[in-house]
């Protein structure tokens, strides 16, 4: 089997791999080379990134649309919040693939290889030989981006599973011109669902099912409850234009499978980018990515996963735990915070970054009888 050497070799292309790419180029990192393995054939546009951000920056030309005002719904209630501070706003994966393979192909020290499937990866003595379908690869230093949902601790744990549609509608028009991020939060079967509706631009929408669940919910059933949703909505006469569909893990990931090599680090779902409460992992990905080339750049500690400040990560445990003992009354708690939660205090939580009073104010918007109910049956359940 012929074989290649690499000084670093990343595992997936997925949006953590290309983030860092397109850090590596923009920092001009050429003293090392760099190759991405990829499992797909090719790039499709396959996924929504949305997002609150205050100031423009490197990704700002890939927004294709963004929203100052978002609302939640449940029953007959509703909430709308308005920010001028933060918008929420959208990319398109296809676009950000695009702009990433564009810079790679520029690039003469980073290579992808699409289509090619990592077999086993073999670690000796500080050197790393990696197997795919095709190649035998040598190198010093693996960057493990590749998602494995197995890997995650078995509590506190849920499932993010979402299908959308972006529609072309021929006659309906809707009325609404925000994003609505949990619209019609209810429980099913004891499973907590929401829709996602987005509106895009003329005629053109994005609408969604999701759910978190402590099983997987299947593709067919998501499709029935989106099909509900669209009719529901009064979408009517309309073209599907993409599909996309994923499984989200929300938890923690156990450290102990992990590489002991110093030379091996993890990044994207296994680095603790997908924030366990809610799901989101894109501007986590992009803090990740900045921070992984500024420390080569300038010849410091490389960081195996993303940092969690201490107490957002002991608020999403507590919050984690809380969903799984009562998902039947997730739409009450969802709906009691984001009623109480000032915006922009709210969204600095959605991004992981609360000052010391948005902290006071999360603690006050929570459903208080329900936290101190379940905090109490926790702490009995850690005594026996």
């Amino acid at each position: 089997m012929k074989q290649k050497q690499f000084d670093y070799i990343i595992l997936g292309g997925g949006c953590a791999a290309l983030s860092l790419a397109n850090q590596l180029v923009n920092n001009d990192i050429s003293k090392y080379s760099f190759l991405i393995l990829e499992s797909r054939e090719k790039y499709t546009d396959d996924r929504s990134w949305c997002f609150w951000k205050e100031h423009e920056d490197s990704l700002s030309n890939l927004v294709s649309k963004s929203w100052k005002r978002f609302s939640f719904s449940f029953k007959d209630e509703k909430v709308t919040h308005i920010s001028n501070k933060y918008h929420y706003k959208y990319i398109r994966s296809i676009n950000f693939y695009n702009r990433a393979i564009k810079k790679i192909k520029k690039s003469s020290n980073i290579d992808i290889n699409l289509g090619e499937t990592v077999a086993r990866v073999i670690s000796k003595k500080n050197i790393n030989f990696v197997y795919t379908n095709k190649m035998k690869y040598i190198t010093k230093n693996i960057i493990d981006t590749r998602p494995q949902k197995a890997l995650f601790l078995k509590s506190p744990f849920l499932l993010q599973c979402f299908l959308g549609y972006e529609i072309e509608v021929k006659k309906y028009k809707p009325t609404f011109s925000f994003a609505k991020i949990m619209d019609n939060m209810r429980v099913k079967n004891g499973q907590f669902f929401f829709d996602y509706l987005l509106p895009l631009g003329e005629n053109k929408y994005l609408v969604e099912i999701t759910s978190f669940s402590k099983k997987n919910i299947s593709f067919k059933i998501l499709e029935i409850l989106l099909n509900k949703t669209l009719k529901a909505n009064n979408f009517k006469d309309y073209k599907i234009v993409r599909t996309e569909y994923g499984v989200i893990p929300m938890g923690f990931i156990e450290k102990t499978f992990k590489s002991k090599e110093t030379n091996y680090f993890y990044a994207g779902t296994l680095g603790g980018a997908v924030r366990p409460s809610s799901g989101y992992a894109f501007l986590r990905i992009q803090k990740w990515a900045s921070e992984f080339v500024y420390a080569l750049k300038n010849d410091k500690k490389l960081n195996s996963e993303f940092v969690e400040k201490f107490l957002i990560k002991k608020l999403d445990i507590i919050f984690l735990k809380i969903l799984i003992k009562n998902l039947n009354i997730a739409p009450k708690i969802f709906f009691s915070f984001v009623k109480r939660i000032s915006t922009n205090s709210f969204i600095r939580f959605m991004n992981g970054n609360p000052n010391f009073f948005d902290y006071i104010k999360i603690v006050y918007a929570m459903p208080k009888i329900t936290f101190i109910k379940t905090l109490f049956f926790l702490l009995k359940k850690n005594e026996k």
